[in-house]
């Protein structure tokens, strides 16, 4: 299956993906948590350069309200 990086914007709730979509493996999907909680402690991914890129937040500039928010890193969904 393939997944993509997810964020939420915090001005205006929207959800945001990021990036080109990945094919995970069966293993690798396991492991989905944990590479969640590495984005968050230490922001790095070790071999795997598509995960190492994800950044902890992006801008939003497309809020609803027409203001431009903090989209901070939610996880990962299929794609």
């Amino acid at each position: 299956m393939k997944y993509i990086a997810v964020y939420k914007c915090q001005l205006c709730g929207a959800l945001i993906q990021y990036g080109e979509p990945q094919e995970i493996s069966r293993e690798c999907y396991e492991a989905l948590p944990e590479l969640c909680a590495r984005v968050i402690n230490n922001q790095l991914f070790a071999g795997n350069p598509y995960l190492h890129t994800v950044p902890m937040q992006i801008p939003h500039i497309q809020c609803k309200n027409g203001g431009c928010g903090m989209a901070y890193f939610a996880g990962f969904t299929q794609a």
